[in-house]
């Protein structure tokens, strides 16, 4: 039978990824009346684990007393971009951008889902908009058909996910938003390990046989320039 003091300690630390976890990109400032609110937490609980949060940058508190997340969620960002060799793909994602003048990104596979981990926006007002760790669903979109084709998928002997990686790249129309494409190709390492997916989008009306030569000849090229073991 474990000891109580262990059965504490594992209630609270899942309350502390509980409470961290409902911060987002569309909601990211919270009071603690709200946080006890969406979680069902009593307000003393959630008052400690917010001071000790707090106490190790990992949730700040604002003047007006809500609360955002701290700063230590940016030093573990750099320590997992470095530990996975990811630091080369950003400057990447921002050249090709800079060289389609549309929008450019890198997704990986998490939990089931795609998340983009490095987006570089299109200058032109009219531009695909999906922020930087955004969650989405892995069965859609010409990222998440290259993650499933050389992911989970990556055993097929024939079908559609075979066929993606013979081509080597999925173009997507219509698909995820009918005003949008989305050409992606995988990143693979030195290893011959899947790493991810680097698109480039924007809107329909800005695409055509021409383009998607010049983009996947660009995305092709820049590829090279990724050295993973």
């Amino acid at each position: 039978m474990k000891p109580r003091s262990i059965d504490k300690s594992y209630n609270a630390i899942q309350k502390c990824l509980q409470i961290l976890s409902i911060f987002s990109l569309d909601k990211a400032q919270f009071s603690i009346k709200e946080i006890c609110e969406q979680l069902n937490f009593n307000l003393s609980t959630t008052y400690r684990i917010l001071q000790t949060l707090e106490e190790y940058g990992y949730v700040s508190r604002l003047k007006n007393k809500e609360y955002v997340v701290g700063t230590q969620a940016l030093y573990l960002s750099a320590i997992y971009t470095q530990s996975n060799h990811l630091e080369q793909i950003r400057p990447i994602v921002d050249r090709i951008r800079d060289m389609s003048g549309e929008t450019a990104s890198f997704f990986v596979e998490e939990e089931d889902k795609r998340i983009c981990l490095y987006r570089a926006h299109s200058r032109d007002e009219i531009r695909h908009n999906i922020e930087q760790g955004s969650r989405l669903e892995l069965n859609q979109g010409a990222s998440g058909r290259i993650i499933l084709a050389y992911g989970k998928r990556k055993n097929d002997k024939q079908g559609f996910y075979k066929d993606i990686r013979d081509k080597g790249y999925y173009l997507s129309i219509n698909e995820h938003n009918a005003a949008l494409f989305a050409l992606a190709v995988p990143v693979v390492s030195n290893s011959d390990k899947f790493v991810g997916a680097i698109v480039v989008s924007g809107p329909i009306s800005r695409f055509d046989d021409k383009q998607k030569i010049t983009l996947l000849n660009l995305l092709i090229d820049q590829l090279k320039n990724i050295v993973m073991p």
